[in-house]
């Protein structure tokens, strides 16, 4: 939340803080103000400290760093002559932070969602487990049902053979049909062909039956075999295409965001870089906008920032801030994160603002654009 204070020079600003606040610009005011120095005094304790010292032209406008907690009694004080405005933000309470447990909360309903997908995922995933099983299972149930044959025909083998017997003849006759066979087999269809072979071969050779059984199952085998190979190299193959489109895709996002977030140089030298692009309100000139940022000199040592609450508000084009930010910050969407460069001139000139940002300092911002009112 917002907190001010706007001071008439020479009058005593007194109070005892009602709830804690933090300081973070003192702004003069240039329509009231001449050429002299204005220095904003602040007291405690019986004591006068020296805030800033404002001056219009040169350092009208000083960052300050401040918190003050509940219960302290201060005071302000400007001399010279112009409005001094302080500004800054109230400090929230601890209760406004229960936000986290009703998030800790959401992210345990969400479990059972999960686990219920996974669960979807192998229901999805057994009917292929299911159909090859399936599969194995039937060659099985046909392999046994012939070893049955098998036996149940060697029984009769045995009966005919106590009985009547073979003669040379009928086996020559029988060695003709089988070559007959072999012949008119080669045009049927598999499953007749295996059925002729198994009365022919039962009745005269089992020992020939039995390796062309075993043969078969080795060519069934064989050709399973090769049915799980070509699904597995179509579905590698798929999976690779998958892939390299996705890494293709990866890569030209990386592209666009590397080309999006090229730093450029911009009106008066400011130059700026985009880290994330917003997608709300675009920050426009008179708007009133609230941001966070952190501010630092070029050798990296960070001088001011406010990350907190609602954050810093001003009017944007207006002359509230150093002229660096009304050039840097136009144009800016709510969400977006812009890495501002200010050279000294549009920032706090020869003098700089002492001591915390020495004389022709090019500074360096990272805003965060909150909100557009």
């Amino acid at each position: 939340m917002f907190w001010g204070l706007i001071m008439e020079p020479n009058k005593r600003y007194t109070q005892t803080v009602e709830k804690s606040f933090h300081v973070s610009m003192a702004s003069l005011d240039v329509t009231t103000a001449d050429d002299e120095i204005v220095q904003v005094m602040f007291c405690y304790d019986n004591r006068n400290y020296l805030l800033c010292s404002l001056k219009k032209g040169s350092a009208w406008q000083v960052p300050l760093d401040l918190n003050f907690q509940e219960g302290t009694k201060i005071a302000f004080t400007s001399n010279g002559r112009g409005h001094v405005h302080l500004t800054g933000y109230l400090i929230p309470d601890e209760d406004d932070l229960d936000l986290d447990d009703v998030e800790e909360e959401d992210d345990d309903e969400d479990i059972p969602q999960l686990v219920s997908k996974q669960s979807k995922r192998k229901a999805l995933d057994s009917p292929k487990e299911t159909k090859t099983s399936k599969r194995i299972k039937q060659e099985q149930q046909q392999e046994d049902e012939e070893s049955l044959d098998d036996e149940h025909d060697d029984d009769d083998l045995d009966e005919d053979d106590s009985e009547d017997g073979i003669d040379e003849d009928d086996e020559e006759e029988v060695d003709d049909e089988e070559a007959d066979d072999d012949e008119e087999d080669e045009e049927e269809e598999e499953i007749v062909e295996e059925e002729e072979e198994e009365v022919v071969e039962t009745i005269v050779k089992p020992q020939k039956k039995n390796k062309q059984t075993l043969q078969q199952q080795q060519q069934q085998q064989q050709k399973v075999k090769q049915d799980k190979q070509k699904m597995v190299n179509g579905k590698e193959l798929k999976q690779e295409q998958v892939k390299q489109k996705k890494n293709k895709g990866e890569q030209q996002q990386l592209n666009t965001a590397k080309h999006e977030q090229k730093a450029r140089v911009i009106e008066g030298g400011v130059q700026i870089e985009d880290i994330k692009l917003g997608s709300g309100a675009p920050a426009k000139s008179g708007k009133f906008i609230s941001v966070y940022y952190v501010g630092r000199l070029k050798n990296g040592k960070k001088f001011d920032s406010t990350n907190h609450g609602d954050g810093f508000k001003f009017r944007l084009g207006k002359g509230e801030v150093i002229k660096g930010w009304d050039i840097g910050i136009a144009g800016m969407k709510t969400g977006g994160k812009r890495r501002i460069t200010i050279p000294p001139a549009l920032a706090y000139g020869a003098k700089g603002s002492p001591p915390v940002i020495p004389g022709n300092s090019t500074l360096i911002f990272e805003v965060e654009l909150r909100n557009v009112h």
